[in-house]
């Protein structure tokens, strides 16, 4: 080896060991990673002298690591010799062999990749003979279809429409018929829908259905969508489809019935007639095997609810009333629930929103029902519903107890908290389990991986494999996969994000009982990344540090790199125009707005302004940050003007939220109020009556 090339692998080797320090861990000795990992240990190993340009040391190493203890690692130790083979057959013999043992989706992929690239198009038809064209990966089936073509394969022409309608057709089926000189009528019109060109579509849809052509669910869905979008004439198509519907069968049938109901409840006066056709659909909400389809019926029953709430909030309660027991998952009603208190509220349906709230228990999820019982909670204590019947304090406080004990829902749990002036101890025992993962089962092979990925110092490997496993990654694990990533941020941002992602997830839907407040977890989804900034920024413009962390967390999850798509940039999520109009105030001729300190300090200068001009409130001020401040004065004024004209006293804020007519803000607002007040108790000694006292002035 000559000195050049030993200097260089020196310095190589040099800077991975400082990498791997530099995220908090220094590279295990070898006798004790051997001791952890086994044979594993040569697999991460092998990857490190990839790195460092050593190929043949690193396939030595991947070798004695794919006869690893641990299976899956032992398989990752043999993708990367495939992946590392010099020669293009070599890699297809080592990727033909690794499908040939694994037998599945995730072994055949890379090969099918492999082969494509390099015009094996008969190996590759080979390699995928019997797959299911309506379920496996779409790529796969692409590279399939795209050989077959190539090779003039007979089969080419049923197996592309059996590709076309038999599952959602997105870009990879239109990329390969618009290359096609012919194609089958109803796979041209599936291209229609799916540019959305439903106008066009409508007469060819139309001649397809009465032409007897065959129909699938998916085509069922599409042809539903474009009676929806492709005419005004929702009357005539509804009738239409309707028709169409008593005849049709299985998945079909509920789709036809479906967007029937969809187009009726477009129509004045034929409110009856969709609910009739949504009653229809539930029916007939059934997967191709016959058996109760519990998404369908779900997506069906949810258009159904909202459908009665255009027509009023007490025709929805007791649609609710009647259906309650028959969703099969509570969250997915989730905003249908924040619509229907948003509606009740507006309308002053005090009594029937108290009654919704004992309608719920049991059947809705925690969120939904923490929200209805708190509000109702806030509705008896201010007075506004004032039943004869009820000893209206026993009720509040039931109801507040009720919120406290709910779910994953922190803000609602928070606000209880602090209404009932409960201790801290007391408070921890409540978020112990946010959401307990009944269903839960550990996979220690994955766990392996990704620990060894910290170990030898791979932070970059570390969130695609996690994405991979989450489900079956346990509460430990996770505790030092999150604290490892958070440390990398300390020299590449982009890991805080990693890991707060990691541990927030992990603190929704644990496995296990938390230790509290102390537990790492919840520092790590609640961290104070940037601090030195956040703290300076926060004394110059006089902003609670508890304030400024939660809206960066909510804004961005600590993210200095992101673009929303409305163009909002970096930590605080700030807009161009603002930023300009900030910039004029501070004298910064020259920023970037990626710039963690620039952002920081933007975003804590504009939050200060906010809370200035609405008179020291920081709620406004958050609702101004999100909705703009025009917006949410004109709301306050009409809040309040309301409730002079009735003799009654301003709106306390916690009520005042729930009747934002925007939902985008009711959910920001929750969002920063709740980790504001988890900040205080992680790190300033606040309690939630604090915290909630100094943002919402209650």
């Amino acid at each position: 080896m000559s000195r050049h090339k030993a200097a260089l692998l020196s310095v190589l080797a040099s800077f991975f060991l400082i990498a791997s320090a530099s995220c908090g861990r220094q590279q295990q000795q070898e006798e004790s990673a051997q001791d952890r990992y086994g044979r594993g240990t040569e697999y991460f190993m092998g990857l490190r002298s990839l790195q460092m340009g050593e190929a043949s040391k690193g396939k030595r190493q991947l070798r004695s690591a794919s006869r690893s203890e641990n299976s899956l690692i032992a398989r990752k130790a043999k993708e990367e010799l495939a992946k590392n083979e010099d020669g293009i057959d070599t890699r297809i013999k080592a990727l033909s062999e690794i499908y040939g043992e694994y037998k599945d989706e995730a072994a055949l992929l890379p090969l099918c990749r492999e082969l494509y690239e390099n015009e094996e198009y008969a190996k590759l038809i080979e390699a995928t003979e019997g797959i299911d064209l309506s379920s496996c990966q779409n790529n796969i089936a692409y590279y399939r279809l795209r050989s077959m073509n190539e090779k003039h394969d007979s089969r080419f022409s049923q197996e592309f429409l059996t590709w076309c309608t038999t599952r959602p057709f997105d870009r990879l089926q239109y990329s390969l018929y618009s290359e096609l000189t012919a194609a089958p009528k109803v796979v041209r019109l599936l291209a229609l829908f799916y540019n959305k060109n439903y106008g066009a579509a409508l007469p060819l849809t139309k001649e397809f259905m009465e032409g007897g052509g065959k129909m699938t669910a998916q085509i069922a869905s599409s042809i539903g969508k474009c009676f929806l979008y492709g005419s005004a004439d929702s009357a005539t198509n509804a009738a239409y489809l309707e028709d169409y519907a008593a005849n049709a069968t299985g998945e079909c049938q509920f789709y036809f019935y479906f967007y029937a109901a969809r187009l009726y409840s477009r129509v004045p006066g034929k409110r009856d007639s969709a609910g009739e056709c949504y009653k229809a659909s539930l029916a007939t909400a059934k997967d191709k095997e016959g058996q109760p389809d519990g998404k369908l019926y779900d997506n069906a029953l949810w258009y159904y609810l909202q459908s009665t709430l255009e027509g009023s909030p007490e025709a929805a309660v007791k649609a609710l009333e009647r259906y309650r027991d028959k969703w099969h998952d509570p969250y997915y009603f989730d905003d249908f629930m924040d619509s229907l208190s948003y509606r009740l509220l507006a309308g002053q349906f005090w009594s029937l929103y108290v009654k919704t709230a004992g309608l719920l228990k049991g059947y809705a999820s925690d969120e939904s029902a923490a929200k209805f019982f708190y509000v109702s909670a806030r509705l008896l204590q201010e007075g506004i519903y004032r039943p004869k019947e009820l000893d209206v304090e026993l009720e509040a406080r039931n109801f507040l107890n009720a919120a406290l004990g709910s779910g994953t829902d922190i803000y609602y749990r928070m606000l209880a908290a602090a209404r009932l002036n409960v201790g801290r101890t007391e408070l921890e025992e409540s978020l112990r389990l946010l959401r307990r993962n009944g269903e839960f089962e550990r996979n220690e092979e994955a766990e392996e991986l990704l620990l060894g990925y910290a170990d030898f110092g791979f932070p970059e490997k570390i969130y695609d494999e996690w994405q991979a496993y989450k489900d079956v990654i346990g509460l430990d694990t996770v505790r030092k996969l999150s604290s490892f990533l958070f440390s990398c941020g300390k020299n590449q941002e982009g890991y805080y994000t990693q890991s707060i992602r990691i541990a927030s997830r992990k603190l929704h839907n644990s496995e296990l009982p938390l230790s509290g407040l102390d537990d790492s977890l919840f520092t790590l989804s609640f961290p104070r990344a940037f601090s030195a900034k956040v703290s300076k920024f926060c004394t110059e413009y006089g902003v609670d540090e508890q304030l400024m962390y939660a809206l960066i967390r909510s804004e961005s999850f600590f993210d200095p790199a992101v673009i929303s798509s409305a163009g909002a940039i970096g930590l605080t999520q700030l807009m161009e125009l603002t930023a300009g109009d900030v910039a004029k105030k501070l004298k910064a001729d020259k920023y970037d707005l990626t710039d963690s300190g620039t952002n920081i300090r933007f975003g804590t200068y504009y939050m200060s302004e906010m809370i200035r001009r609405l008179d020291g409130s920081q709620i406004l001020a958050a609702f101004a940050y999100n909705a703009g401040i025009t917006r949410v004065r004109n709301w306050s004024l009409a809040s309040q003007d309301e409730r002079k004209s009735k003799g009654a006293d301003r709106l306390p804020n916690d009520l005042f939220l729930e009747m934002l007519p925007i939902t985008e803000t009711r959910e920001y607002g929750r969002k920063i109020i709740s980790a504001a007040t988890i900040y205080g108790l992680l790190y300033y000694g606040l309690g939630p009556e604090e915290v909630i006292g100094q943002m919402m002035g209650l």
